[in-house]
Formats: C-alpha cells, structure tokens, sequence
C-alpha cells in the first residue's frame, strides 16, 4: 500500500509497474468499462478517554469507519480485464490527517472458466470479509470485529495470485495462492498515561513479503474457508529478538533484575492459519472464524489467537445480530508483559553509564503487542435499497491483562462504544 501523494517502494514497484504496463497494451478500443463506487458515513463515541482502534473515545469520531472509495473496471475481451480502486480514509501510517491510496491496480487472465491469474496490487480472500471489508454495504455488521480482522496489518499487496475453481451439482470448491509483498508501518501504542505522553504510539516501518493458500467449500447451506499462511518481516531498523533477564548485583533497589534487549534481528518471520464456517437457513445466518498467529523469532512479536461467532436473523428489511468475539496473545508474550511490569528498574541502571529512565520496564511491556480482550456487540442493520443500509450496534467489550487495540491505561476495565453509520455503493 502507498500514499498516492508519496513514491511506492522499489522493492514493490516491479509487480505493479508490469500489471500497469500490460494493461496499458492491450486493446482499449475493444474494452467494455464500468466504474463504481461505496463509502461508508460512521460516527462511534465510547464511555472512556482511552482511544479504541486509534479513535473511538468519549468525544465521538468519524474517523473510525467513514471511508469513500472508487472502483473503475474494464473488460477487453473474455479472457483479459483489469481493476483499479481508489479509497479515501484515516490515515493508515499515522494518526493524524486523511489520505487516499490505490487499493487495487491489477490486470486479471482468464483462460477459462476453471482458471484465473491476477497481477498487480491485489486482494485476496484472507478472511470471508477480507474482499470487501471496505465496502459495508456488502455485510450486516456495524463493523467487523476487530477481534479477528487486526491480525494483519495489511490485506493489499503487489504480488501474483492464482486462483483454480471447480464445481459439481454439489459444490463449489476454490483454491487460491498468492505471492506478494509490501511496506507497511505497524502501529506500537502504549499502554499507561505517563509513558504514552512521552513516548507516543509510534509507527514501525516495514517491508512485508507474504505467500499463502486459501481453500474455500461451498454447500448449501455451509460456506467453510481454510487458510495457511507466511509472512516475512524486514524492519527500518533491527529488532530485538527478545528482552533476557539480567542480575545486576547488589541489594535491592540499587540492584536487582533489568530487562536487557536480546539479540538484533533484520528480519523475523509470522505464520498464521485461518478457518471460516458460515451456515445459512432460511433467515438465519450463523458465521464464525478462528485466526491464529504463530511467531517463534522474537517475543515480543504478536501471537495470538482469535476467534468470533456471529449470529443473525433477517425479518423483513431489518437483520439484528449478536456477536462475540475474542483475542487472546501467545503465553509468552502475556509473561514478558507481566514480569517486565513487575519489576522495577535497578537505581544502578538509572544512572550512568545506562541512565535508564524509572519506567524503562513499563516501556519494554507496553511496546509488546499483547491482546487480551473479549468483545460482545448487539447490533442491526436496515436496507434502505439493495445499494444502502443503515447500521447500529452497541458494543462492551472488556480487557484482560491488556490490549494493543486500545491506547491508555484500561488494564483489566470495561468500556462500551455505540455506533450508527450509513453505508451505500453506486
């Protein structure tokens, strides 16, 4: 992903400048297009000052869920087309101002009904919403539990994907494979008031190299998903890969144990699965999905497991849902965060030659990514027109141990948000 104001990265440009490149040669004359567009106007306030998903606080924003988008497609004959979508929305590398960025830009081959290779800047069914989780208009929920869709801090990528399809009287089966890459800033926020001022949520930029499979059934009345997937990770700068325990000795609090950084990686690798099931009756829908990552190079890094079920029910032009939705981090990564916590900083260490600051510990635990949260939402949805709905939802979600979703101190508290949002396409 890149801001259409800035330069894509030059380890990214080869698979966009080459779908560019093709689309720009092959027979516009002959091409059918057809442009179209969605957005979404949302508006959520929750009843604490500590920011959820960087802005829902006491004060209300729209900023959370309002995005406009524009999608432009053209057909040059049956085998060839290409894609381009343009979306506007929060700024995803910082916390401050809008931007719009290309989405997709991709030329798509289809040799035949069975087979399709896209290139480019591409999506691909990482989730069962993951396709179209910008266009709300396409689902029910107010917005998608974050539970589950924060495991990646990026869907787009510019890359190749191959996709193979069959069906029987019975089923549909898909298989979908993927190579591709991108740059991201992955977001550290902190999680107490006195360090959060003076060590403010921070991006950490990034280039991501990602390969995956998506296996996708389905049946009346089951849809099922299966994903594996990998990503490679190249920070700006090295990492460490884990904070050790070290005895400074003399008496407590001159002495005692200091968290020292470990070794330096360039790189660290994520692996993470996916499953989907969805059940439909009539007007009952049930969904569900399972997520986990699995980080083994670094401590800190963001494991974890996560699921949600959701379940609704369609009674005229109105569907209420209720959802349930968890996050839970690797047991590693929770005891790093509680044992850097609990200590505190040997007075050795805060003079010279280290002059380590008091909250040196809290620091270390807060910029760990560790989840620990679980989230209930009662919401519903009313179809203005088969192009428009109106979404509300009331939220309570309640954090553990800690949460990277939220800024500020909410250490083992409660907090609801209300949202109400309008969602079209055209």
């Amino acid at each position: 992903m890149v801001f259409l104001k800035g330069h894509l990265p030059r380890g990214r440009r080869a698979g966009l400048i080459l779908g560019l490149g093709l689309l720009l040669g092959l027979p516009a004359q002959a091409a059918d297009y057809a442009l179209s567009g969605f957005g979404t106007l949302g508006y959520a306030v929750s009843d604490q000052r500590a920011p959820y998903l960087r802005f829902i606080d006491r004060d209300g924003t729209a900023r959370a869920d309002s995005l406009i988008g524009l999608q432009l497609e053209a057909q040059f004959n049956p085998q060839w087309g290409a894609t381009a979508q343009l979306v506007a929305s929060a700024d995803q590398d910082r916390d401050e101002g809008l931007s719009a960025r290309l989405r997709w830009a991709f030329v798509s081959y289809r040799p035949n009904n069975e087979w399709q290779i896209r290139l480019g800047r591409l999506r691909v069914p990482f989730l069962q919403d993951a396709l179209n989780s910008d266009v709300g208009v396409t689902y029910d929920a107010a917005r998608l539990p974050a539970e589950v869709y924060s495991i990646s801090p990026f869907y787009d990528a510019d890359g190749l994907a191959v996709n193979r399809t069959w069906s029987t009287d019975s089923a549909d089966i898909g298989l979908h494979a993927y190579v591709g890459g991108t740059r991201v800033h992955y977001r550290l926020p902190y999680q107490r008031p006195a360090t959060r001022s003076a060590y403010p949520s921070r991006f950490v930029p990034e280039d991501v190299r990602a390969t995956g499979m998506v296996l996708t059934h389905a049946s009346r009345p089951w849809s099922l998903q299966l994903g594996l997937h990998r990503a490679t990770l190249r920070p700006d700068q090295p990492q460490t890969d884990r904070f050790l325990p070290t005895t400074i000795p003399a008496p407590p609090p001159v002495g005692g144990t200091l968290y020292a950084p470990g070794t330096l990686i360039g790189k660290f690798h994520i692996s993470v699965l996916t499953f989907g099931a969805e059940w439909t009756s009539g007007p009952w829908r049930v969904a569900t999905e399972y997520a986990q990552r699995i980080s083994k190079d670094i401590d800190w890094g963001p494991g974890s497991k996560s699921a949600h079920v959701t379940v609704s029910r369609t009674v005229g032009r109105w569907v209420p849902y209720v959802t349930y939705a968890r996050i839970y981090s690797a047991a590693d990564n929770r005891r790093l965060y509680q044992d850097a916590n609990a200590t505190p900083v040997p007075l050795a260490a805060q003079g010279a030659p280290l002059f380590l600051p008091a909250e040196f510990h809290q620091i270390i635990a807060d910029g760990t990514v560790v989840y620990d949260q679980y989230s209930t939402m009662l919401g519903a949805s009313y179809a203005l027109s088969p192009s428009a709905k109106l979404k509300f939802e009331w939220m309570r979600t309640r954090v553990g141990l800690v949460s990277a979703l939220v800024d500020g101190d909410v250490h083992r508290k409660r907090f609801q948000v209300l949202s109400v949002s309008y969602n079209f396409a055209f």
